[in-house]
């Protein structure tokens, strides 16, 4: 599963609720920014960014991630790696997903920058009385 954000979260836990059956996850695989092809071949296969464990309740879970690796996350992979039915049960059942964390707004409008690399002094006023007898030698 792919979810994407609209801006840049520092992701600080997942919650989920699931149910005390067997078809309730066990173990999550969690991929930060993960690629666009990322498929369930290469999500059993490649390194995550962490793993999570899942308790076998119908409560919500409040399961905390490591900040350091979630901090400029743009998406998420999500890879419900096995569940409780040790391998009686092919289907895996979630019923609520969240997330908690800060979001910062993506800028992607061009930004208007002016930089003077040297002064022109036709820009700048003088105040009245600098300037005068400047260059001048002094008697």
């Amino acid at each position: 599963m792919t979810v994407p954000f609209t801006g840049q979260v520092r992701l600080h836990s997942i919650l989920i609720r699931t149910s005390p059956s067997p078809s309730a996850p066990r173990t999550l695989k969690v991929f930060s920014n993960p690629s666009d092809t990322l498929d369930f071949a290469e999500a059993s296969d490649a390194e995550p960014t962490q793993v999570l464990s899942i308790a076998q309740t119908d409560d919500v879970q409040e399961i905390p991630v490591k900040r350091v690796k979630f901090s400029t996350t743009r998406s998420l992979g999500l890879f419900f790696e096995d569940n409780w039915g040790d391998g009686e049960e092919d289907v895996t059942r979630i019923s609520y997903l969240a997330f908690k964390g800060d979001f910062m707004k993506l800028n992607k409008e061009a930004v208007s920058v002016m930089y003077e690399a040297a002064a022109n002094p036709n820009d700048h006023k003088l105040a009245s009385g600098v300037g005068v007898g400047v260059g001048r030698s002094v008697q």
